[in-house]
């Protein structure tokens, strides 16, 4: 998502039209061969790991300009993809090593690449492929192939209609051909007030609490947790089974296991983001305050904490969370997570012993509420206050954390941390 110019006009901050992009991917089932879509996947494959055998040996060479030029004709000639399709391929390789100089890291050895699909190209002039009234056109191994008859989901005609056609991945799903476009829109221009946030507070016991200061609602994780431990116990059950007879039935149910977890997890997040953002469309245009949790594993844990906390997708609720919100123009903005477990919502207080598994009391100032909503409304508070930094000097502060008269007025009383 591109990040949108704000300007600061009576209070309220306002997104400026056509600046914040939204991006929707849908997978669509095509009528194309078997056998070309198998051969251009293994030519794109084979000519991706062919140039990056060439910038690993040109000293994980990033340019693609430069790349380009060593390798195009060598890519064209051997592996017979169009000149477009060369062109994503090493141009993607490209990306993939300067992303790994960003990381300050230096392969050993070429970066590999399996036969996950190929990217394509669409857009207005539909480079690589194109939706036509007669069916899809698209590029393969054996040239531009067309009609080609395809089936998506409910929603696509309007994505056809009403949205901009970005790029696509043909890949091969058990011996069916998809393509996986992505359509952009821009999102709707509304006006929000400054304080018009709610926090949200994501856990174990409590996958999420959300919270816009008068009302708050939570989200349990005793059915998800009760199934986790369910699969749990049938894996481990199957995998000593599996170090002893190491049977072809045995591995397939694992996999098995592992796709109905999946599914189990991806819709319990679908549910929880939905209703977050139905939550929050009820405040009134709001902005949706999440906690950063990239180093929410790194903690010393017990060994149950653990496994709890890393069999649940966090990341991935908040990209459903994130991607349903922009579709209705809320912005979702990242708060400091450290202390917001700790530390008072009403006081600021911030210490350990404040908290004692669900419930919380202030030492200093003896307030008591639930703890993952004490944690919601510190998000909300920080998430109040980097917007207000935002409207005043640009870049948004996360760290400090906002202290309100009220959980009702947000009016900033002051911006350092409790102690």
């Amino acid at each position: 998502m591109s990040v949108a110019p704000l300007c600061y006009t009576s209070g309220k901050l306002r997104l400026r039209p056509a600046t914040m992009e939204i991006t929707r991917t849908t997978r669509i089932k095509i009528d194309l061969d078997l056998d070309v879509a198998r051969r251009t996947v293994q030519a794109w494959t084979d000519a991706c790991n062919f140039v990056s055998v060439v910038a690993f040996e040109n000293g994980n060479l990033s340019n693609a300009a430069r790349l380009h030029g060593l390798v195009y004709r060598d890519v064209r000639e051997r592996f017979g993809l169009s000149a477009q399709v060369a062109a994503s391929c090493i141009r993607q390789i490209a990306s993939k090593y300067a992303a790994l100089r960003t990381k300050k890291e230096r392969p050993r050895k070429p970066v590999s690449f399996k036969s996950n699909g190929v990217m394509l190209q669409g857009g207005a002039r539909g480079r690589d492929f194109s939706f036509t009234h007669q069916g899809l056109s698209v590029t393969t191994i054996d040239g531009r192939i067309r009609p080609v008859a395809y089936h998506g989901e409910p929603r696509l005609s309007d994505y056809l209609n009403n949205w901009r056609i970005g790029d696509a991945r043909l890949f091969i799903r058990r011996g069916k051909v998809y393509l996986s476009v992505s359509f952009k829109c821009d999102a709707p221009d509304i006006e929000r007030p400054n304080d018009a946030v709610i926090g949200v507070d994501r856990g174990i016991n409590n996958l999420a609490v959300v919270t816009d200061g008068k009302r708050a609602r939570f989200f349990g994780g005793g059915h998800t947790r009760h199934v986790r431990n369910r699969y749990s116990l049938v894996r481990a059950s199957l995998q000593r089974k599996k170090t002893q007879t190491n049977s072809r039935s045995v591995r397939r149910v694992l996999n098995r296991l592992s796709g109905r977890e999946a599914r189990f997890t991806r819709d319990a997040n679908h549910v929880i983001s939905r209703r977050i953002v139905e939550f929050a469309e009820a405040t009134g245009n709001p902005t949706i305050a999440i906690e950063h949790l990239a180093s929410i594993r790194n903690g010393r844990l017990r060994k149950p904490q653990r496994t709890d906390l890393n069999r649940w997708a966090f990341y991935q609720l908040e990209t459903f969370t994130r991607y349903k919100a922009e579709g209705r123009g809320f912005e979702v903005v990242e708060v400091e997570a450290s202390g917001t477990s700790k530390g008072c919502s009403r006081c600021g207080y911030t210490a350990a012993h404040n908290r004692s598994r669900h419930d919380f009391t202030c030492r200093a100032c003896g307030y008591s509420l639930h703890a993952d909503l004490n944690a919601a409304r510190n998000i909300r508070l920080r998430g109040i206050l980097s917007r207000q930094a935002l409207a005043q000097e640009g870049p948004s502060s996360t760290g400090p954390e906002a202290r309100v008269s009220s959980e009702t007025t947000g009016k900033l009383l002051a911006s350092a941390g409790g102690s």
